[in-house]
C-alpha cells in the first residue's frame, strides 16, 4: 500500500490574511470592552456641584400675621453644574441651622413671634420631606427673609456680614457671605 502524505496539496488561508483577521477581531473586542468600562465609570463617578451664581441682600418689610417689621431679603441663585442630582436639605446662617432663628418683637405694644423665612415659608415647611431638589443643569432661587431682631442670640443689623451655607443630602456645604445693607 502506498503511503499517503499527511500534508496535502490543498490551499488554506494565507498567514497574512489570518493575522489581519485576528488583529481586527482583537481591535473590535478592545473597543467593546473600553465602551463597557467607560459606561461603568460614568455610573460610579457622578457628582453634585452647586454654584451660587449670585447672592445679594435688599432691605424690605416682612409680614408676620398682620404686622410688618423691617428686615432683609437675601436672594441666592443656585445652579447644579454637576452630573448628579443635588438636594438642599438644610440652610445655615453663620454656621447655625436656619430653623433656630426665632424670637419675639414688640410692635405697637404687641409681642409677635418672628423667624427667618425661606421663600416665604418657615424653614421646616420650605425644606420638609426630601428638601429642595436640583437636577443636573437646574437653577433655583432661594429668598431668605431675615427680620431685624435679636434671634438666637444674634442681633441682625445693617452692615453685618452674614454667611449663608447651603447643605446638601450628600454632605457638601456651599457657603457665601453677604453684607446686610
Amino acid at each position: 500500500m502506498p503511503r499517503r502524505s499527511v500534508i496535502r496539496d490543498e490551499k488554506a488561508i494565507s498567514p497574512v490574511i489570518a493575522t489581519i483577521i485576528i488583529v481586527a477581531v482583537a481591535i473590535v473586542m478592545s473597543i467593546a470592552v473600553a465602551y463597557w468600562v467607560l459606561g461603568l465609570t460614568g455610573t460610579f463617578t457622578r457628582y453634585e456641584k452647586l454654584e451660587i451664581a449670585a447672592m445679594y441682600a435688599t432691605t424690605t418689610d416682612l409680614q408676620y400675621s398682620d404686622k410688618s417689621i423691617t428686615g432683609w431679603n437675601v436672594t441666592a441663585k443656585l445652579r447644579n453644574t454637576g452630573s448628579a442630582t443635588a438636594t438642599v436639605n438644610m440652610i445655615l446662617i453663620n454656621g447655625k441651622p436656619i430653623d433656630i432663628f426665632k424670637g419675639e418683637v414688640k410692635v405697637n405694644s404687641e409681642t409677635i413671634e418672628v423667624y427667618v423665612l425661606v421663600n416665604g415659608q418657615r424653614p421646616d415647611q420650605a425644606l420638609k420631606g426630601t428638601g429642595a431638589i436640583l437636577n443636573p443643569g437646574d437653577e433655583r432661587t432661594f429668598v431668605i427673609s431675615i427680620p431685624r431682631a435679636l434671634l438666637a442670640g444674634v442681633n441682625f443689623v445693617p452692615g453685618m456680614n452674614v454667611e449663608i451655607t447651603f447643605h446638601t443630602a450628600a454632605g457638601s456645604d456651599y457657603p457665601k457671605v453677604v453684607v446686610l445693607p
